[in-house]
């Protein structure tokens, strides 16, 4: 994922990308496809084995889990989590 790398091919992430971006191995990031885990969006083209993972959804992804820190009146600092949903609210069963 060097600069190079983007000017060659800019827009989408190969798996061993999205692996080092996570912070996991390649083999955590296949079972946590074949388990349907929760991951960035990804495409993968008809007839192709190799996912590919856009850039630009991969870091919107990312972004719904920003912690960040603040403080809480008394001085301290406390980690912050914005979590934001991308699926539409939903009510309430009854």
């Amino acid at each position: 994922m060097t600069k190079e790398h983007h000017k060659n091919d800019g827009s989408y992430y190969t798996d061993a990308d999205i692996a080092r971006l996570l912070g996991i191995s390649l083999g955590r990031l296949r079972n946590k496809l074949t388990a349907r885990s929760p991951l960035p969006p990804r495409i993968q083209p008809p007839g192709c084995r190799q996912r590919l993972w856009p850039r630009d959804a991969v870091h919107t992804w990312l972004e719904q889990f920003l912690v960040t820190s603040a403080e809480d009146g008394t001085g301290r600092r406390v980690l912050v989590r914005q979590y934001r949903s991308t699926s539409p609210k939903t009510p309430p069963r009854r």
